[in-house]
């Protein structure tokens, strides 16, 4: 695999999707839980990090790319703490904030280990009218990804008029989809991105790995790749190739964001000038990378 060029300018790449704080509390098991069947966990410290939309927001700024992060965000703690995170990471903030609950996600870690339990607070309402003129005037930059977390960002009229404006400027889309939603309901994008639950949704009778892709691709008019976690990727180019791609052994420890680093990465490879089949195997080591860690963490260049 040839190795990427080093990039003659500072790509632009711009984030519009659901915003989420990913809170981690680390300690250890210390004994029975009296009270119920488990064990009772002393917490030592509490993380959080960037997740959702910010986390592909991050993941990109760590690979080099100036980023453009568009969102809506409560005036609450997690909000803050959200808000923070993201000036941190060097991330241009384009948010709508409002009474809004910020969505989190909690998740426990005992011993090294991630407990299977999860606590979140999400609200999946739509937005209002303001927010989705505010955030569909952000700034497109070279490339414009959708991270749609099915959390009321991603409404119809955004997408409509995000489509439009890249349309005009010749500007690519790059998607994400929510579980359970309808992949036309994005318009005409250059590349959705989804996981095999996501694509299998919107498949029909069709599970054969590169047929569904080829299916999809064929259908909605774009490039699409397919992640099945520890057994690679399929991707079908619009009016190309299909082809599988598997991935590496490594130690999985965190699937969280393995996703979200495939799309910058392909996102960022391709503005390097890399095409699809090229940029996949970039996608698929730093997914690697990714899942080795606890949390959302930068996985550097590809």
């Amino acid at each position: 695999m040839d190795e990427p060029r080093i990039l003659q300018a500072v790509p632009n790449i711009t984030v519009v999707g659901d915003l989420i704080l990913d809170r981690y509390l680390i300690g250890d098991a210390t004994k029975l839980n009296p009270e119920q069947p488990g064990v009772v966990i002393r917490v030592d410290r509490e993380e959080v990090r960037l997740g959702g939309a910010a986390a592909v927001a991050m993941i990109a700024a760590g690979l080099g790319a100036n980023v453009t992060l568009a969102g809506v965000v409560g005036r609450d703690e997690p909000g803050r703490r959200l808000q923070q995170l993201i000036e941190s990471h060097g991330i241009e903030p384009h948010l709508w904030i409002d009474d809004r609950a910020t969505t989190w996600k909690q998740r426990i870690i005992a011993r090294g280990q991630l407990r299977p339990d999860r606590c979140d607070r999400e609200v999946t309402k739509p937005v209002n009218n303001h927010a989705e003129r505010f955030l569909s005037a952000v700034s497109l930059g070279d490339i414009l990804l959708v991270s749609d977390y099915g959390k009321g960002v991603c409404t119809s009229h955004l997408l409509q008029a995000l489509g439009e404006r890249t349309r005009a400027a010749s500007v690519a889309i790059l998607v994400d989809p929510a579980r359970g939603r309808r992949w036309s309901d994005y318009g005409h994008v250059t590349l959705i991105k989804a996981n095999r639950v996501e694509a299998m949704d919107v498949a029909a009778d069709e599970t054969r790995p590169l047929a569904m892709a080829r299916r999809l691709a064929d259908k909605h008019r774009c490039s699409v790749v397919v992640t099945y976690g520890k057994h690679g990727m399929v991707a079908a180019e619009r009016d190309g190739g299909t082809w599988y791609l598997p991935a590496e052994v490594t130690h999985v420890r965190d699937v969280c964001g393995a996703g979200d680093t495939v799309l910058a990465t392909i996102a960022y490879a391709m503005l390097d000038g890399h095409c699809l089949r090229r940029a996949c195997p970039f996608a698929l080591g730093a997914a690697r990378q990714q899942v080795e860690h606890f949390g959302i963490a930068n996985v550097g260049q590809p």
